[in-house]
């Protein structure tokens, strides 16, 4: 009794240092991005609170939890504080995969894992915009049903090719394989990374919350704790994609704490590129981006997923 007792608390601290490292993460990574985009703007960006604005984020958290929860007169209430929280809840359960002493769940399957919670995570999301009773909510959370459905299939179309190379689905086997993923790793990789684009709703893909279109998005209802919840899932979805990329695609050529620092670094340069696309380019139109989809990325990723099959059968 007294063993199991000892599992579960090394479970639970786990799961709260996985949380509380996440919640550290996208404090910073929002103040990076605001300062960011600032600097490509060629303006100052936050720049009051704490030095050089670094306690941007921690001022805005403290703002957003501190407001009352209002909710629209014709909504219906609890699945409006649901949808929130589910968001939260698949966001965070993402980083579950990574191997760690205190905890081997989804350690032999971890891919088939993170594809059910990316399957899942767009119901958060539909269930923001239909609760809110909201024309502009619907329509958002619309688009990033079909936006999402569409870019789950080559998403896992995708990630076959390195489960293929690797000869697992864990997050262990790819750190083995140091991302050599024969003659195809460079097409494979830029091809996931607009395909994450698409998935994490970000620019030039950001169409669920078309500001100029659709008011806000699927959120525009939403404030105080509820909306900082959405934007933790967000940012928090945008940061485990990059660091997940630098596992399946480059690995790590060390052990240990060495392996979890080349991980880390890779994971802070490839979040970087999600701001820089976003200073980058524009929004596209949302027709070409279902048109990209199913009629450009989806045959290319069937095409590499054949190529690397026969590439791997030599």
């Amino acid at each position: 009794m007294l063993l199991l007792l000892v599992m579960w608390l090394n479970h639970l601290l786990f799961f709260l240092s996985v949380l509380l490292g996440g919640l550290i993460s996208v404090a910073f990574f929002i103040v990076v991005e605001r300062k960011g985009l600032g600097h490509f703007q060629l303006r100052q960006g936050p720049n009051k609170p704490s030095i050089k604005g670094i306690a941007q984020a921690l001022a805005d958290g403290v703002k957003l939890m501190l407001k009352g929860c209002f909710f629209p007169g014709n909504s219906e209430k609890y699945l409006f504080f649901l949808g929130p929280f589910l968001m939260f809840s698949f966001s965070y359960g993402f980083w579950l995969i990574f191997p760690c002493y205190h905890s081997s769940i989804f350690y032999e399957s971890s891919m088939a894992y993170y594809m059910c919670l990316v399957a899942l995570g767009v119901y958060g999301v539909f269930i923001c915009g239909w609760s809110s009773n909201s024309s502009y909510a619907l329509l958002g959370a619309m688009r990033a049903l079909a936006q999402s459905i569409s870019y789950e299939v080559v998403l896992g179309t995708l990630i076959l090719c390195p489960c293929l190379y690797s000869g697992g689905l864990s997050v262990n086997s790819f750190l083995m394989t140091k991302g050599l993923y024969g003659g195809l790793s460079v097409e494979i990789f830029f091809l996931w990374m607009a395909v994450l684009l698409a998935e994490t709703n970000r620019a030039p893909f950001d169409f669920v919350e078309g500001e100029s279109e659709l008011v806000a998005g699927f959120n525009v209802e939403f404030g105080g704790f509820g909306f900082a919840l959405i934007a933790l899932a967000e940012y928090g979805s945008i940061l485990f994609s990059s660091v997940l990329t630098g596992v399946l695609f480059f690995g790590s050529f060390f052990e240990g704490i060495l392996s979890g620092v080349l991980i880390s670094v890779w994971g802070v340069f490839l979040s970087y590129l999600f701001i820089l696309v976003r200073a980058t380019f524009p929004r596209f139109r949302y027709d070409k981006l279902m048109s990209f989809s199913w009629k450009g990325a989806l045959p290319l990723s069937l095409g590499l997923l054949s190529l690397s099959l026969f590439e791997f059968s030599f």
